[in-house]
């Protein structure tokens, strides 16, 4: 990683091919792009982190007492995570810990800053096993039998009332962009962090020079032409460098880039990451070694950088960054030494603003007359509650029913300090 450069930024937004359009598209006004380029301040950030492939997250977040403890040894007599040893569980309360690999993360938990949300999904019945199906279930926002074909973020997006029409990235992916922000005209997809590698092209400056000349006008084309040159030459000088102290993995980077666009002040409201690996159907480890808590280690260190850096740079408070999944995985261990695919899930919500520390919604049991369809653990948490409460009461966006269509709401969480009750009615799952 290193500076952004007019090559990069002209590849990212279809510059050269839609130039009449960039400005609509990337949220420029008239003459904004000096002042969005001086910084914008105090502008909150969602980071939605999506783990393709079916996380098995309760080998992320263990029960470590009690019958939910004699269940999970018994249903998993070789992948269980130890209470003992190099590779036990990190209590975090009387009843649950993390997995070893995960114990970065205790940084966060510890200091109030990060929550887990149990069992989370859709309601029973209206979900799916299937990948392709339940992320496109996810990231459209809806559950079974519904036709959205726009993704949730993309109508946050739509109806922000914060969005600021100077952001020169209102939302931000590194890679290609995914259906979470289907149907978006404000979003900008990086191929690859190494696209941001100093190039600038044989004929970049005169290129530039030559709109220059072509646009010197007054008509609104020339400013919003002028303007966008503009923006292009000073963000030559923009230092988007991932810096030494984030781990040399992929997401890490990913995030790193995130967090350099945040302190950048460019106006991002909204950035998705992926981190892919989690289909173990087989070989995800034994007695708490192996596979999975390599997996999960690479992302507790890649978050802990994150907000590591977020801290030192005073921008701690503004971001949220909020995980999940295509679905949990059933609780018995197949013969594989693996597991397959399940229900619900945990999902994890950090950011200084968060009131953590605790570990919020019901666990349902994992005893055999608890499970869900005799395999799963159970949803007692509809996901769109976890994802209305920080967009509500964090991000200031009213519009969870627009964002999430059919989804009724309920009472906040409680994961923020002050909270304004959104709802009017809750169906139970």
């Amino acid at each position: 990683m290193s500076r952004i450069t007019r090559r990069a930024f002209l590849k990212s937004t279809s510059f050269g091919l839609l130039l009449p359009s960039m400005a609509g598209q990337l949220g420029f006004s008239l003459g904004s792009a000096r002042a969005a380029l001086k910084g914008t301040g105090g502008q909150k950030t969602l980071v939605y982190l999506f783990f393709r492939g079916g996380m098995d997250t309760l080998s992320w977040l263990v029960p470590i007492s009690g019958q939910n403890r004699v269940e999970y040894e018994n249903k998993r007599p070789n992948i269980r995570v130890p209470l003992t040893g190099n590779d036990a569980a990190v209590p975090l309360d009387s009843e649950f810990g993390l997995n070893a690999g995960a114990s970065a993360l205790t940084n966060l938990y510890n200091m109030g800053s990060a929550a887990f949300i149990q069992a989370c999904g859709m309601p029973s019945g209206t979900g799916s096993r299937s990948h392709f199906e339940s992320m496109r279930l996810y990231e459209t926002g809806t559950i079974g039998g519904n036709s959205q074909i726009t993704g949730w973020l993309a109508r946050y997006l739509d109806t922000s009332p914060s969005l600021s029409p100077s952001a020169i990235f209102p939302s931000l992916t590194p890679g290609v962009l995914p259906d979470v922000l289907k149907g978006s005209t404000k979003s900008v997809a990086v191929d690859d962090p190494a696209n941001f590698h100093p190039n600038s092209g044989r004929y970049g400056t005169e290129h530039l020079s030559a709109l220059n000349a072509m646009y010197d006008g007054s008509s609104s084309m020339d400013e919003t032409v002028r303007t966008a040159v503009d923006t292009v030459n000073q963000l030559e000088n923009s230092d988007l460098s991932v810096p030494n102290s984030y781990p040399n993995t992929s997401l890490a980077q990913d995030l790193g880039l995130v967090a350099q666009v945040i302190k950048g002040n460019y106006g991002l409201e909204v950035a998705t990451v992926d981190f892919g690996g989690w289909d173990t159907h087989e070989n995800q480890g034994n007695n708490g070694a192996g596979y999975f808590r390599d997996r999960i280690r690479t992302v507790s260190e890649a978050i802990d950088a994150f907000f590591a850096d977020l801290a030192a740079s005073g921008h701690m408070d503004d971001v949220i960054l909020v995980t999940q999944t295509d679905f949990g995985r059933r609780v018995r261990e197949n013969g594989n030494r693996g597991t397959d695919h399940g229900t619900g899930q945990v999902m994890f919500v950090a950011g200084g603003a968060v009131q953590g520390g605790r570990i919020l919604g019901t666990f349902p049991g994992i005893a055999d007359e608890q499970l869900y369809l005799n395999t799963d653990v159970a949803a007692t948490t509809d996901y769109r509650t976890v994802l209305s409460d920080i967009i509500v009461n964090f991000m200031g966006n009213p519009s969870y029913k627009t964002i999430f269509p059919g989804y009724n709401g309920r009472d906040g969480l409680g994961l923020f300090p002050t909270e304004r009750i959104f709802v009017d009615e809750f169906e139970s799952l």
